[in-house]
């Protein structure tokens, strides 16, 4: 399996699928101007990835500073392929902005709809 990496855009997050070190990461901010064709090779790679491909260490960051609504459906769709998926050993970060309430409260409604995931918060 090959790694996939998209460098970010003004609209657009970097985007880190490193199937050597079993690292996922999203970075930056998310508001692409058609958000379900730009997530589409992600939602994809995270499939094949989480259906028997998955390193017996994986962490997955996220790290946006700021997203869209649409985003917000799309994080919900890989939480879900993360979850049904098949792992040993993973680690989810969300990283959110401790100036601000909102970006807490995001990382609130994905730790609670995923409990199972166990996210952990992280301050920047």
């Amino acid at each position: 399996m090959n790694s996939l990496n998209i460098e970010p855009t003004v609209n657009s997050p970097k985007v880190t699928l490193d199937f050597d070190n079993g690292l996922i990461e999203l970075e930056g901010k998310s508001y692409p101007e058609n958000t379900f064709d730009f997530y589409e090779p992600i939602t994809d790679w995270l499939s094949s990835y989480f259906k028997g491909n998955a390193k017996e260490q994986t962490t997955i960051n996220i790290k946006l500073s700021y997203f869209n609504s649409a985003t917000s459906q799309v994080l919900f769709d890989l939480f879900d392929i993360v979850e049904d998926g098949e792992f040993e050993n993973l680690n989810v970060n969300w990283y959110y902005d401790s100036d601000k309430k909102s970006s807490l409260k995001d990382y609130e409604d994905y730790a609670d709809e995923f409990e199972d995931l166990n996210i952990q918060a992280v301050a920047f």
